[in-house]
């Protein structure tokens, strides 16, 4: 099976694809693109069988609203440390920093970098982490980075400036695919729809509550119709049969987007 990721091997995205490679033998060497973007877009081309990416960070809006536009489905997830680093062109002064760079992870770093480097602008950048690393090797010395510890695997010249600075933060890494790939005895479940103010929102995660699973996350994103409307992400923790949450969202404007 074919697996993708954001950026290279050097990026956080690219250490979690090799953590989640090292529990799924099925997958092969991982590709690699330039941004989420692109990674939600070659999962539904069909290029990859599957994509690792961050869908879940302290500090961070939930950023799985593609699982539902697209219908995807969630195979794994996998919390794992950021531990952040802070790089600069070498013989970068620190008092000459202007700006800081990288991208997701600097929401993780923010009260970090508030008492080191106060009013110091910050700027998420479009692509990833090994991009960022690059625009500061090729700047002016103003500049330093916000990456993984493996970014000088993809960026040699960088120098380290700080380590550790994102506080202890998590990110929690789901592994997404385009087609179903469900456990008969699921210990999580991830279930997708849309709902209004009726109701029966409560009522599904009750329904799924008596098929044994507890609700654990749920983020909802806009829809183009209906007053206090959203499309729903929701993830539950429990043990069961896969058959009887099937059942108990049977009724509900909703689906079964994931059983692991």
């Amino acid at each position: 099976m074919k697996i993708g990721t954001l950026g290279s091997v050097a990026t956080f995205a690219g250490e979690a694809t090799e953590a989640m490679r090292a529990r799924h033998a099925a997958f092969s060497a991982a590709l690699y693109f330039k941004s989420m973007e692109d990674c939600w877009d070659e999962l539904a081309k069909g290029s990859v069988d599957a994509v690792v990416l961050g869908v879940e960070r302290t500090g961070q809006a939930h950023h799985g609203a593609a699982i539902a536009t697209h219908g995807f489905y969630v195979m794994d997830m996998m919390a794992l440390p950021l531990l952040c680093n802070l790089y600069v062109k070498p013989g970068t002064r620190r008092e000459a920093i202007r700006k800081i760079t990288g991208h997701g992870s600097i929401m993780q770093c923010i009260p970090w970098l508030d008492q080191h480097f106060p009013g110091v602008t910050r700027e998420k950048h479009a692509h990833n982490s090994v991009a960022a690393g690059k625009d500061v090797l090729a700047g002016d010395g103003t500049s330093a980075v916000v990456g993984s510890r493996s970014l000088t695997q993809a960026v040699p010249d960088l120098e380290l400036l700080a380590e550790g600075i994102d506080d202890g933060s998590l990110a929690n890494w789901w592994l997404v695919s385009a087609k179903p790939y469900f456990s008969e005895q699921p210990e999580t479940v991830v279930i997708d729809g849309a709902f209004g103010p009726d109701g029966a929102l409560g009522g599904l995660i009750a329904a799924v509550q008596d098929a044994g699973f507890r609700l654990a996350t749920i983020a909802g994103f806009p829809v183009s119709h209906g007053l206090s409307t959203y499309q729903y992400l929701a993830r539950f923790h429990g043990r069961g049969e896969r058959a009887k949450i099937e059942a108990a969202i049977a009724p509900f404007d909703a689906r079964l987007a994931g059983a692991f």
